[in-house]
């Protein structure tokens, strides 16, 4: 078989396997190990600290050796923690209140919060699909452009535990960006369709203002990002001539939401209360606005987050290069790139630019890459039908992305499995000695030290030491809050502990 015969051959084999790649089937199986990895993970970290009513007379709940905390039992609880949250710690209330809701509906298990994150999860992927194609249709007009999406989600997005999965950051990054999007969604609408609700329902314009109070009150970049970017199509709009009252009373009600966040009294409480008990945690003050702190957040979170996203430039690239360039296709895709680099740009400002701070970032850039990915679509088929190179390559790359795809997940689940595994032997250690002052325990392990391999993919010893494991003295914040939430007198992480010659019946 010579060269020529054998690319045919495998550009039929991609075919016949692409043409059984559904959107249901690329849909299920995104959302499926989505499902699986949330009912591996347990409540963990800040979780605990957001299961209590939020004490800000006492330094709130994240801080290290916290007295005794009640725990939230009733909505009344929600709001009175809220409230003390909003004046002493930060402006998050929506996420927050979310996270905290999950906290007390949870029981110290995370099967309701898996089920309702999946489903976000749907609407988000639905939704950046929808703002991609500016209307509404249905997902299998571009699989190629849903299987970028979930292949930008699961690869290109900063600190996928962090950002996607962990119940508390769930809330704050991937249930706002689905809000954002949800905002968004209808002035996208309206700049591909001139009769977009021209002649709207009384309800659009409080509907909108409510979604506009939710994305503006998500999270501090992602919130200015969003300001900016609604106002850029309300100029557009109004030059066209087209302005409508439901585009003003949406961003009415964005701009409320982002004043509501930024100006927090909190955050500055929380500022002042970090210098004063975590100075690690923070940058100090006499370093605020110097060339030293701009390069801490270019080199810690403006970087990483760009060279992860760099994939996502492929198909924005193409359509600049050999695509069917159209001015209101290109001006299209270039507002979600500058709503990208809103958001990196506006962290550059932030105290402490870290990674997952870019999460909204990359949210936009996906948008972008999509749109750039549905006008090339053509282009590349073309190429396919007339050149034996473009079928070998597309057949190659798309064999090798699925392959990719599939053993990162199988990497990432093996990980997260060991993890659920040993959390699952830690309570056999509890219930034996329960009375114990304080409980030891063996610290979470990576398997093989598989997190060299996958990367901020799945839990890494980083996460471990910062939020996804236990702490090895019982009074600083995680160890505290989850013996208080167990009602155990105490318990630490012991590292020398060797899981492998632990047994059920051995004693300590």
């Amino acid at each position: 078989m010579n060269m020529d015969s054998w690319a045919d051959r495998l550009y039929s084999l991609w075919l016949s396997l692409w043409h059984r790649l559904t959107w249901q089937v690329l849909l299920a199986f995104g959302a499926g190990i989505f499902l699986w990895r949330n009912l591996l993970l347990p409540m963990v970290g800040d979780d605990y600290s957001y299961a209590f009513i939020w004490d800000g007379a006492n330094a709130g709940n994240l801080m290290d050796g916290i007295g005794p905390r009640q725990k939230i039992t009733s909505f009344a609880d929600l709001a009175a923690s809220q409230w003390s949250h909003y004046f002493t710690w930060g402006g998050r209330v929506p996420a927050l209140l979310t996270a905290q809701f999950f906290a007390w509906q949870g029981g110290g298990s995370r099967l309701l919060f898996a089920i309702a994150t999946t489903l976000v999860f749907v609407l988000l992927v639905c939704l950046l699909f929808w703002l991609a194609a500016g209307r509404i249709e249905a997902l299998d007009k571009c699989r190629a452009a849903l299987l970028l999406l979930l292949l930008g989600l699961f690869f290109t997005v900063p600190a996928y535990i962090y950002t996607m999965v962990w119940m508390t950051g769930a809330c704050v990054y991937l249930w706002t960006a689905a809000a954002i999007c949800a905002f968004l969604l209808p002035y996208s609408l309206a700049y591909w369709q001139t009769d977009f609700w021209q002649e709207s329902q009384w309800y659009c314009l409080p509907a909108m203002a409510l979604l506009g109070l939710l994305a503006g009150w998500s999270i501090e970049a992602g919130s200015i990002a969003t300001v900016l970017l609604a106002l850029a199509f309300l100029l557009l709009f109004h030059r066209q001539g087209r302005l409508q009252s439901w585009q003003l009373a949406g961003f009415a009600g964005l701009v409320t939401g982002m004043l509501l966040l930024m100006l927090a009294p909190g955050s500055l409480m929380r500022i002042k209360l970090m210098r004063e008990l975590a100075p690690d945690y923070t940058m100090p003050a006499e370093l605020m606005w110097t060339p030293l702190m701009f390069l801490y957040n270019f080199v810690e979170g403006f970087l990483p987050v760009l060279i992860g996203e760099l994939p996502l430039f492929l198909p924005i690239l193409l359509y600049f290069w050999k695509g069917n360039r159209r001015r209101a296709l290109t001006q299209y895709i270039l507002l979600w790139i500058c709503g990208n680099f809103l958001v990196l740009s506006a962290m550059m400002f932030s105290p402490d630019f870290r990674a997952h701070a870019g999460y909204h970032g990359v949210i936009f850039l996906l948008i972008a890459s999509a749109a750039a990915m549905r006008a090339i679509q053509p282009m590349l088929a073309a190429w396919c039908q007339t050149m034996r190179k473009a079928r070998l390559l597309t057949a190659t790359a798309g064999f090798s992305v699925l392959l990719v795809w599939l053993a990162a997940t199988v990497l990432c689940l093996v990980i997260e499995t060991s993890y659920n595994q040993q959390w699952a032997a830690r309570w056999t250690i509890i219930a034996k000695h329960r009375q114990d002052d304080p409980i030891v325990v063996p610290a979470i392990e990576i398997p093989w030290h598989l997190d060299k391999v996958a990367g901020n993919r799945s839990l890494t010893e980083v996460l471990l030491m910062f939020g996804a494991d236990l702490e090895s003295n019982p009074q600083d914040n995680r160890s505290n809050i989850f013996a208080q939430y167990h009602g155990l007198k105490g318990i630490v992480i012991d590292k020398n502990i060797d899981w492998g010659k632990y047994g059920e019946e051995n004693e300590w």
